[in-house]
């Protein structure tokens, strides 16, 4: 009961933009569970920007963390249980939602066709009898032109189980790594105002724990890690199309035709993905340069 009671006010994220132009939603909890006849230690909080959450007790322990603004979610979810029934239970989850108008003088009032993206990327790492998911979803409002994608990841061995096949690097035992740009293509009307939403929730505990399962006080040791910690990034506005009246078709336009608005004021044209350090940048350069030199002396013949 008190894991659907969560899965409700989780599945809220993805709908709380509808009476708001702007906003965001942070929302973590952690529960550690000894036997049956152990009373649970829960911890739940919610936030604006940010939450975390932590237990421990009775051989099985939690952490999540989440936070959000617009444009940029990252979470981590951890767990672990010793052997028999004790389970370690963490839940990270974020929304952002955004009412986004792109006009233009000469075609406000016509449908358009407008491609963005957002990066995705993590890992989740379990061991023994331990779990992982992602739920991820983007999109505009109510429309079908959406990503939605749900992964999972266990120990005994480590499978794809439902990440994109060309994005996932996997060893049997080990971890599952997840890096993607996902991006749809939505339909719009130029002038109006629309709605881009994203939603990413974590979870970590044990496969095969749960609810009245006899099996359950038998199980194995196990841990879960979802770390996304840097894990989404608007990837910004690649491409507009306008619906010609005359051809039915959509045609691509210049973007610099086209004025983006928003009640927050950020610029959605661009990715928010952060910029490195001009210090950083100088030390990569300097770091091939080195290890070119190093490459051209070892490729020298040597005299004897």
């Amino acid at each position: 009961m008190k894991f659907r009671h969560l899965l409700v006010g989780l599945t809220a994220l993805g709908c709380a933009f509808a009476a708001t132009a702007a906003s965001t939603i942070a929302n973590t909890s952690a529960s550690a569970l000894g036997k049956a006849t152990d009373p649970p230690f829960v911890d739940l909080d919610t936030g604006t920007f940010s939450s975390s959450s932590s237990a421990s007790g009775n051989g099985a322990g939690a952490t999540a963390d989440a936070s959000v603004q617009l444009g940029v979610i990252k979470l981590y979810a951890s767990s672990f249980g010793g052997a028999g029934n004790s389970i370690g239970d963490a839940h990270a989850g974020a929304s952002y939602g955004e009412d986004i108008t792109i006009s233009s003088a000469g075609f406000n009032g016509m449908q358009a066709k407008v491609k963005m993206g957002v990066t995705l990327q993590g890992l989740i790492d379990p061991t023994g009898g331990g779990y992982g998911s992602v739920d991820f979803f983007f999109g505009v409002g109510s429309n079908t032109n959406s990503f939605l994608g749900t992964w999972t990841a266990n120990s005994n061995p480590a499978f794809p189980g439902g990440f994109p096949v060309a994005n996932v690097s996997a060893v049997a035992g080990g971890p599952l790594y997840y890096s993607g740009i996902h991006e749809i293509t939505a339909n719009i009307t130029l002038g109006s105002v629309f709605t881009v939403i994203e939603r990413l929730r974590l979870h970590t505990h044990k496969v095969d724990c749960g609810g009245t399962d006899l099996q359950c006080s038998f199980s194995a040791a196990g841990s879960a890690t979802a770390d996304f910690g840097h894990s989404s990034y608007w990837n910004g506005i690649s491409a507009i199309s306008v619906l010609d009246p005359n051809s039915g078709l959509y045609v691509p336009a210049d973007l610099s035709l086209f004025s983006v608005s928003s009640p927050s004021g950020l610029d959605w044209t661009k990715s928010f993905a952060p910029v490195p350090e001009p210090s950083t940048l100088w030390l990569m350069a300097v770091g091939g340069l080195v290890a070119g030199w190093r490459c051209r002396r070892a490729a020298r013949p040597t005299s004897t």
